[in-house]
């Protein structure tokens, strides 16, 4: 009976110090490259391990040119101990290093910290890897390779990138927020029509790199003036594509956004418009003056019209998701291509 009580005693007393510690997470590499990660990036917010749109937000997370990000780093079979996690669920977003590839691998996990269990150890593998980013575009931009190792293929993919940010330059002066690459391919897209709405692997795409699904890159300021932005899109446009820009005012799990502006660059003929959506109003309107030229569609929009309910309706720091649809008539069918997350065009004008 004293030998229960004393077992039983014990056990209490090892659950009570367990509880009282804080959460520990431990992060082993197992391969032989180093990885690179962020734990709960705000960009992500809202996103988790298991969502259907997962592989399509962190591509545009990646492809996303941000100088200020800075990944935690870790070496070869090392380990590292993450005691700074608040209880609950987190998102790993990472990536291997790898010396020769152009592609690196990329791992996105939950992460569980919880102090009444102790320390929770996770194995970091590159492969199956859940997609792949290219070196040295958008945030991998400092992986680039020397120029002393370039092939010849990578040199004629950067001229070409060099063309077209030059015709960027000289169209527009205003700040760029994000940039993608030629190769860039979402992972899946969304399929919607009547009564259906459907997530899919790209492969099964009837519309992907039609005329202007390819979007080289978003250009925008917002100032006392206005707001202006430009899409870039070298390959040109057809009156069957539009650009969504959903404006969220907050992210939150299940939490829709309060604003979506639909820019057709080809509404009628070669004239542009754009049309905003706002939720609890009764109908949608048009917004702005839109610009089409042969590679880049301009949204011009006064104080005074963004000052009419929109500007408020967005929030102090709202963020913006950028898509790209095409809109076969003749099935009825919408086809959309998610491109990237970015905070509204002031806070991206200023970083």
């Amino acid at each position: 009976m004293i030998r229960t009580l004393i077992l039983a005693a014990a056990a209490a007393f090892t659950s009570a110090l367990a509880f009282g510690q804080s959460p520990s997470v431990t992060l082993q590499n197992q391969e032989d490259s180093t990885f690179y990660y962020v734990v709960d990036s705000k960009d992500l917010a809202g996103l988790s391990a298991g969502s259907p749109l997962l592989a399509s937000k962190v591509a545009g997370y990646f492809s996303a040119a941000d100088k200020t990000v800075t990944f935690d780093s870790l070496a070869p079979q090392a380990e590292a101990k993450l005691t700074s996690l608040t209880e609950g669920t987190h998102l790993l977003v990472g990536f291997f290093a790898q010396l020769d590839a152009d592609d690196f691998p990329v791992r996105v996990m939950a992460l569980q910290a919880d102090s009444s269990v102790g320390e929770r150890f996770y194995a970091v593998f590159a492969s199956p890897a859940q997609l792949k980013v290219h070196r040295g575009v958008g945030k991998l931009a400092q992986f680039a390779r020397p120029a002393s190792t370039q092939d010849t293929t990578a040199a004629s993919d950067q001229a070409a990138s060099t063309t077209v940010s030059n015709q960027i330059a000289a169209s527009s002066a205003l700040p760029a927020i994000a940039t993608f690459a030629a190769a860039y391919d979402p992972t899946v897209f969304t399929r919607e029509s009547t009564g259906s709405f459907k997530v899919l692997p790209i492969s099964e795409s009837r519309s992907w790199a039609q005329t202007g699904t390819r979007i080289a890159s978003v250009q925008g300021a917002l100032d006392s003036a206005g707001l202006k932005l430009v899409l870039n899109v070298p390959g040109g446009f057809s009156p069957s594509v539009s650009y969504f820009l959903y404006v969220f005012d907050t992210r939150a799990l299940g939490k829709e956004n309060p604003l979506t502006l639909e820019i057709e660059p080809m509404a009628k003929a070669d004239r542009g418009a754009c049309i905003l959506w706002q939720k609890g109003s009764t109908a949608p309107r048009l917004l702005g003056t839109v610009k089409t030229s042969a590679t880049a569609v301009e949204l011009d929009v006064g104080m005074d019209d963004l000052a009419s309910g929109a500007l408020a309706a967005a929030g102090s720091a709202p963020t913006v998701d950028l898509t790209a649809g095409w809109y076969d008539k003749a099935l009825g069918m919408w086809e959309e291509f998610y491109y990237t997350t970015f905070p509204a065009p002031a806070a991206a004008a200023t970083r």
